[in-house]
Formats: structure tokens, sequence, C-alpha cells
């Protein structure tokens, strides 16, 4: 690892900026087992109606690339580096930050009408409750989703959105 960016070759440039400058179908960090784990988890805190169990999983992985995508768009890509480092990430503090922020602006900024918005809202907090809680110091992926499918997460905007830092 480089001590300072000035020490970047031009190929770590040009790889820095090809992940910046990705396809939407490239744009996003959780892989293709999480996104389904993530949502057979999902499926069991939300209700689509009209709809049996292997379509709303199938909906529910749609609506994880969705927030996955917004999350790559809104995070910086170092950001995933610390979810690989038990010994580096951030603390309580930002993750409470950032969850709160990343939620608002998720909430305005992506739609998806064909769930009811008390869904929408609960997998919004609930990817996103994953995906920091898993940069914390200390924490990984499986802790963070292991806790959040454990958590009563809120449905709406105006119940305690910090409470999902565990």
């Amino acid at each position: 690892m480089m001590a300072k960016i000035s020490e970047m070759t031009d190929e770590e440039f040009k790889k820095m900026l090809s992940e910046y400058y990705a396809p939407i179908e490239q744009r996003n960090k959780l892989t293709p087992h999480q996104i389904l784990e993530l949502a057979e988890r999902l499926n069991k805190k939300v209700d689509i109606p009209f709809i049996d169990e292997t379509g709303e999983q199938k909906l529910l992985v749609k609506v994880i690339t969705k927030v996955d995508n917004f999350l790559y768009n809104n995070l910086p890509n170092e950001f995933y580096n610390f979810a690989r480092s038990l010994d580096h990430g951030i603390n309580d503090e930002e993750a409470k930050k950032i969850i709160s922020s990343l939620a608002k602006i998720a909430n305005q900024k992506i739609d998806i009408p064909w769930i009811p918005e008390a869904a929408e809202y609960v997998a919004f907090r609930f990817v996103i409750g994953v995906v920091v809680n898993a940069v914390r110091k200390n924490w990984d992926y499986e802790k963070a989703r292991d806790m959040m499918t454990e958590m009563n997460i809120p449905e709406s905007h105006n119940d305690n959105v910090e409470a999902l830092v565990i």
C-alpha cells in the first residue's frame, strides 16, 4: 500500500478511475451471494402483498441491488476496504452519522413503486445498516448481517434511525 497518493502508479490510478466511472451494472460492492443471502433474510422482515415468497425474494434482490448501487454512488470505494479489516474502520458515532445521512438521502432518491412504503423503508435501513455496520472497527459483514437480522428495524423516517447502530 502506498504512503501517499502521489506515489500511485499509472495502473493504480487507471484502476481507481475505472471503478469510479464503472457502468451501472458494475456499480455494486455486495457479492451475488451476499445479495441473495440478504434478500432471504430481509424477506422475513417485510411482506409484499399478493406475491409469494419466491417472488418476494426476487423483488428484494432487485431492491438490494438498487440500494447497493446507491451506496456505490454515495460512498467512496475506499470505505468498503474497512469491511476487510477488523482492526481498522469507523467508530460508533461515525456509523450513526453515516447511517442517518444515507437513510435520509436514500429515501429521497430511491423510489420503488411496486412495494409498500413501509417495506421500502425497512429494506433501505436493513441494507444500509449491514453495509455501514460491517465497516465498523472490530466488525465484519457476517456480524453486521446477523445483528441486523435480529434487530427491529424502524418502519418510518420518524423512528430512531440511529438505533440501527448496534
